[in-house]
């Protein structure tokens, strides 16, 4: 082995990402030495490029929303404009604000912080800018990176990834996203209010697949009503350059192109790459680390947390930053010597979208799936006083 010994420790966590932050905290709360290794950004990816940054975005839009129908509630105003290097700098505020709040909550909470990128060197111990650190158990929170979708024409300028779009300091005129995940559908949503014609272009039949079939199809229907076009069911077979400039995008099996100026084309694979899992015998599919219930790996002295883990059966991560930070409570008990194990049915799911969409536990089709009886109430927001009260009542 290289490099020289640092000092030893309870537990390390590889990652400053909302799963780490949550098994560090957790570990030293439960009176364990802990070290964090973090090699960019305290908060990870969905405080610095992605949840918080989109948030800040689809609050200014709801904004304009609100200001363009004032006029219904006896307001006059003018037709609104926005800057956007403002709105930029605004956010940029709230997300380095968090980043250092973040940092000093895990620096009052005594535990170490390390920058740099680590690699398993032993079953507990890892090497970080040369120095070996050993700890009696390590905890994987490296998160995802962003990948381009297998599409000719991916590379081309202009489409971007969710990351160059939550940067992007202009409107487009025509943009098309691929993909109805949550990032797709707040985007979406953002830039179809600020003025770009949105199309979404979904491989699959239900919008936002994850939830419940009535729940998808309404907000398919409202987002639809806003001026979104939704394309379902349909693969994008490239992307091209368009004959009267921009884009054109090439649908699959003879569905036509469709034009537009940018292209939004996100995808996200585990951060496993170069952390030495391998050489440790630790289990892995499609790139994410293998644990059970307890966020254990095959090796048992390491866990793994967040969107660089999978169930042992092989179901990849739902990318939920919620979802990492329960993960991360629950394998920071079980290294400190406490029994935890992960409840999946309890992890809530949210979209900031207007209406907003939230749900828990399992979707009528899972239950029947299942075999339970299942019994419905609906309450339409249509007769809900506050939300006649606030001019929303689309839900």
């Amino acid at each position: 082995m290289s490099g020289a010994d640092s000092t030893a420790c309870d537990c390390i966590v590889i990652g400053a990402g909302s799963g780490g932050f949550a098994a560090a905290m957790r570990a030293a709360q439960m009176g364990g030495r802990v070290t964090l290794i973090e090699e960019n950004f305290y908060g990870g990816n969905c405080m610095n490029q992605a949840c918080i940054p989109s948030k800040v975005l689809l609050t200014a839009a709801r904004s304009m929303a609100s200001i363009s129908k004032a006029g219904r509630f006896g307001i006059q105003v003018g037709e609104a404009t926005v800057d956007l290097e403002a709105l930029h700098e605004r956010k940029d505020l709230i997300v380095e604000g968090l980043r250092m709040g973040t940092e000093q909550l895990l620096v009052d909470r005594g535990i170490h912080l390390v920058e740099g990128r680590a690699r398993l060197i032993a079953r507990d111990a890892v090497e970080v800018n040369g120095v070996r650190i050993r700890g009696r158990c390590i905890v994987l929170a490296t998160g995802s990176v962003a990948a381009q979708p297998a599409i000719d024409g991916i590379e081309l300028p202009g489409v971007m990834g969710t990351e160059e779009g939550v940067e992007l300091r202009e409107i487009p005129e025509r943009l098309a996203i691929l993909g109805s995940q949550s990032w797709d559908i707040e985007l979406a949503q953002y830039f179809g209010t600020m003025g770009s014609e949105v199309t979404l272009i979904a491989s699959g039949r239900q919008v936002l697949p994850e939830a419940d079939r009535e729940v998808s199809q309404r907000l398919g229907k409202l987002l639809h009503g806003s001026g979104i076009a939704i394309s379902r069911g349909v693969g994008v077979e490239a992307i091209r350059q368009g004959d009267k400039g921009g884009l054109a995008i090439v649908l699959a099996e003879g569905e036509g192109e469709i034009a537009v100026d940018r292209v939004l084309a996100a995808r996200r694979l585990p951060n496993s790459s170069g952390l030495g899992l391998r050489g440790l015998g630790i289990k892995m599919k499609h790139g994410a680390v293998l644990v059970d219930e307890q966020m254990q790996t095959n090796v048992t002295s390491v866990y793994a947390i967040g969107d660089v883990a999978a169930q042992a059966d092989g179901s990849a991560s739902s990318m939920w930053s919620h979802q990492a930070n329960a993960e991360g409570v629950v394998a920071a008990e079980n290294a400190m010597g406490k029994a935890s194990a992960m409840d999946y049915g309890a992890v809530p799911r949210c979209l900031y979208t207007w209406p907003e969409v939230a749900w828990v536990g399992l979707t009528e089709e899972q239950a029947e799936a299942q075999g339970i009886d299942v019994e419905i109430g609906k309450i339409p927001t249509a007769i809900n006083p506050y939300a006649m009260i606030l001019d929303e009542t689309d839900g």
